[in-house]
């Protein structure tokens, strides 16, 4: 009897319990569909934020802001004339031509037109915030040199803002609104952006904002020099550590080496959310493999069972001349073959289930079809299948026959 011979024994034992093997084939299906579920979510999720991600400049995005300097240094706080915009010049000075500088000055102000208010984000901005954070002007155009240079009351409204500003199918473009009691002419409008999840629009903080130039934040609305960012935007991912450094260097040459500043990337965002995504998975993965294991004590217990059901079975295979090898190849067969079987049903009923999804689940929240899920899935089935069939496997193959042929 040679192992194949043992191998299509073991089939055939299956399918003469099938009401057994299929409790145990359905244990493995769940645990394996589970885990393909959950992985799926996950990566439909972070797919989602990585769009928002990438909407707010990409990895290739380095964030500057101001922050509290320690007790130690307090002293020195005056030394530092602190984000202003000798900062910008200094950094477009330092940095290559084809990197975007972003001065960025938050307002806390109301847009008023007509009797109509609207409380949003206005920011004091140059046009390199259109690349820094990657918004496109829909109707009208950018600021001009000029406006920036004079100061000039110009702004350029966000879809939201319009909405909550203007009737449907108003102009909007040469209009004025009123921004703290003064007049601004409304020269662009922002294209709308839309991320869903289900109801839920990641992209919907890129449509409620205004900006005006930011000297005219500066001068006319904040009056002081303190700009509240200074965003910085590579062509490449790879030039990133060397321009955190630059960054970082020249500021702390423009602070006088006063730390009140702090220099993020997105990358760092990043990195917190995939080990946020991966603890995400790791916790699913583990209940889906409590199920497995659960469906490997079965497949154990049906090997050891079917064990004391064959004990003559197996005596008189070893008369005739079967080998031990004989006898677990069998045994390990029927293990493996349950666990694959249930592997392969597991992750079919799993992509019928996702795809289903996707069709039923608004945008956002649908699971995704993932391959490393799948592969995964079936190779955790496959291992426990293999663990679980080793001892019945070896307990059957050590059986003596002449004790064997004795059992009643």
């Amino acid at each position: 009897m040679n192992l194949f011979s043992g191998i299509l024994n073991g089939l055939g034992e299956i399918w003469a319990h099938k009401l057994r093997s299929f409790l145990t084939v359905l244990c493995v299906l769940l645990g394996v569909m589970s885990l393909v579920l959950t992985t799926g979510f996950m990566e439909g999720f972070f797919q989602s934020w990585k769009i928002s991600l990438a909407e707010k400049g990409g990895l290739e995005k380095i964030s500057g802001q101001a922050k509290r300097v320690g007790k130690v240094r307090e002293p020195f706080v005056a030394l530092s004339s602190g984000y202003a915009l000798d900062d910008e010049r200094a950094l477009r000075r330092a940095l290559p031509d084809d990197v975007n500088v972003s001065p960025e000055v938050d307002l806390k102000v109301e847009l008023k037109r007509r009797g109509k208010d609207y409380y949003r984000r206005v920011q004091g901005v140059k046009n390199d915030i259109l690349a820094a954070n990657r918004y496109e002007i829909a109707k009208g155009r950018a600021f001009s040199d000029l406006e920036i240079r004079d100061s000039a009351d110009v702004i350029i409204l966000g879809t939201d803002a319009v909405k909550n500003l203007f009737d449907p199918d108003a102009p909007v473009l040469g209009e004025f609104v009123e921004l703290n009691g003064r007049p601004f002419r409304v020269i662009g409008v922002l294209k709308h952006y839309e991320s869903l999840y289900g109801d839920y629009n990641w992209l919907d903080f890129k449509n409620r904002i205004a900006f005006i130039p930011v000297t005219t934040a500066l001068a006319k609305i904040n009056g002081n020099r303190q700009l509240t960012w200074l965003n910085v935007r590579t062509t490449e991912v790879d030039r990133l550590g060397a321009t955190m450094d630059t960054i970082e260097n020249v500021l702390a040459s423009q602070h006088r080496l006063v730390d009140d500043f702090e220099v993020l990337s997105n990358e760092e965002q990043l990195d917190s959310f995939a080990q946020t995504r991966a603890n995400f998975v790791y916790f699913g993965g583990g209940i889906a493999g409590i199920s497995l294991l659960v469906s490997g004590i079965g497949i154990m217990n049906l090997m050891l069972a079917s064990i004391n059901e064959r004990v003559r079975e197996i005596g008189i295979r070893k008369a005739l001349g079967a080998t031990g090898r004989n006898i677990f190849s069998q045994f390990i067969a029927e293990a493996v073959a349950l666990s694959m079987l249930g592997g392969v049903l597991g992750v079919g009923v799993a992509v019928g289930a996702i795809t289903a999804l996707q069709e039923l689940l608004p945008p956002g929240r649908q699971p995704v079809l993932s391959g490393s899920a799948f592969v995964l899935g079936f190779a955790f089935s496959v291992g426990v299948g293999v663990l679980a069939g080793l001892y019945p496997a070896l307990q059957a193959s050590k059986l003596d026959p002449i004790e064997a042929l004795r059992y009643e």
